[in-house]
């Protein structure tokens, strides 16, 4: 993201040979691998994970579940829903709790809405 928009494109980091997990029970961690379960902070459009878990599956694990701390309430019926999450919000951006805005407010003890006061002060 810069601001409040992606910025469309993706890399996978620390993939690069995967062939390991080829048909293990896997579970996936978005920041940190352990065992092939996905844990990530926030699912909104779900374009991340549909790549991720594209790249993923051509390793054909067993099993892949994916986990979120938050998933945006939006109107596209095409948005990836995980198998496990904490917390439905309203499609709006927020920061906190390791959420940032260009780099500002990942240190929030809490998640909450940035408004544009907000967004025009951080704005890159």
């Amino acid at each position: 993201f810069q601001n409040d928009q992606s910025m469309q494109d993706m890399q996978i980091m620390g993939g690069d040979d995967l062939s390991k997990l080829t048909g293990k029970v896997s579970f996936l961690c978005f920041l940190l691998l352990l065992f092939f379960m996905f844990s990530k902070d926030i699912v909104g459009t779900g374009r991340t994970m549909k790549v991720l878990l594209h790249n993923i599956g051509k390793y054909k694990p067993k099993m892949i579940k994916v986990a979120s701390l938050l998933v945006k309430r939006t109107s596209r019926p095409d948005g990836y829903r995980p198998d496990y999450y904490g917390f439905e919000i309203p499609d709006l951006f927020v920061v906190g709790y390791a959420l940032d805005y260009n780099e500002h407010f990942r240190d929030l003890n809490h998640i909450c809405v940035i408004n544009d006061h907000g967004k025009a002060k951080y704005r890159v």
